[in-house]
């Protein structure tokens, strides 16, 4: 490959960058909090109220986080009186042994032959999951699966499950504000606000008072949002090309996930169970989202996978260009 990466440092780099993100998302919604109770002398109802919501998320996110990914995904346990399924788990307990890791990972599948794709989740190595679709065993031969399954492992070992997991976990917790306080203001302003306002006096500003204090929550907690997802769609870009760069070492073949990676760009259709908030675990957009495509500043802020034909001309080490006219991308 072009680039070469120091495994182990990066896996040191990710468990710091976790540590120091959820310190600085706990700093983050304090001040989210200090800013409404101060504006409003409400000292510390909001403050305390949003660093509750941030530790339950994040309590749930560990304990739970990888049953509601399988579940909003419809995947379920491999089937091992399948034979494509058997194969795959042969295919997954030999690299788990190349890994280091102690167990392979749980092994799920997502019915759906149309859709060539892979995923790896869940808090720690122990308790991680390799989840492929249908689509993926009767498309893919050995040397592409098992390009495939390296990935997915390297971001086991790598500790990106753990560091995406946080990042989603405390998005989450910003977006249950976001949709609660909108969704109040909505109301306020169909059922209450308005109403009452025509038959008060001038004077009385409870109802404006409601309406900025509703409107400034909702206005913050959609900023914030919107920032952790920039640094969410970041952070997984990144991670592909590592992951990518880890499977070749795995499998000493960058050719069986190149060409696992060229089926994908020419063949896979969408996820239909694949949303916004899962989209970032799979080994390529399964919402088949041009962005992810382009290559430009802005398409860079918004994608969460660097481009098919970029990871492509990497593994074969050819000029990105040439690899995306071959695509027709």
């Amino acid at each position: 490959m072009a680039f070469s990466v120091d495994f182990y440092a990066e896996e040191r780099k990710n468990i710091r960058k976790t540590a120091l993100l959820v310190t600085l998302f706990y700093i983050m919604m304090a001040a989210f909090g200090l800013i409404i109770d101060f504006a409003f002398g409400m000292l510390p109802i909001f403050t305390a109220v949003f660093l509750s919501v941030a530790t339950i998320q994040f309590l749930v996110s560990i304990y739970s986080g990888k049953k509601m990914v399988l579940r909003s995904l419809k995947a379920r346990p491999y089937n091992p009186k399948n034979f494509e399924e058997k194969q795959l788990k042969n295919i997954l307990d030999e690299l788990t042994i190349s890994a280091g890791l102690s167990k392979p990972p749980e092994l799920y599948v997502i019915d759906n032959d149309e859709v060539i794709n892979a995923f790896a989740t869940g808090f720690k190595r122990e308790d991680a999951v390799v989840c492929v679709t249908t689509g993926l065993l009767k498309t893919l031969d050995r040397e592409e699966t098992s390009g495939v399954i390296g990935h997915e492992l390297s971001h086991i070992v790598n500790r990106d499950i753990l560091i995406m997991t946080m990042i989603s976990a405390l998005i989450g917790a910003v977006v249950i504000i976001q949709i609660f306080a909108a969704r109040t203001l909505i109301n306020y302003l169909r059922f209450g606000g308005f109403a009452r306002g025509r038959r008060k006096s001038k004077k009385d500003n409870t109802g404006m008072a409601i309406l900025v204090f509703l409107a400034t929550v909702a206005g913050l907690a959609t900023l914030f949002s919107f920032l952790g997802k920039l640094s969410l769609f970041a952070v997984s870009r990144t991670r592909e090309y590592f992951a990518d760069a880890r499977a070749v070492e795995l499998t000493r073949n960058p050719a069986g996930l190149a060409s696992a990676l060229r089926k994908i760009a020419l063949i896979s259709k969408k996820l239909p169970t694949a949303n916004t908030a899962t989209a970032h675990l799979f080994i390529a957009d399964p919402l088949k989202r041009k962005v992810n495509e382009k290559s430009s500043a802005f398409a860079s802020l918004f994608s969460t996978h660097p481009p098919i034909y970029k990871r492509i001309a990497t593994l074969e080490n050819r000029q990105p260009e040439e690899v995306r006219k071959e695509l027709q991308l």
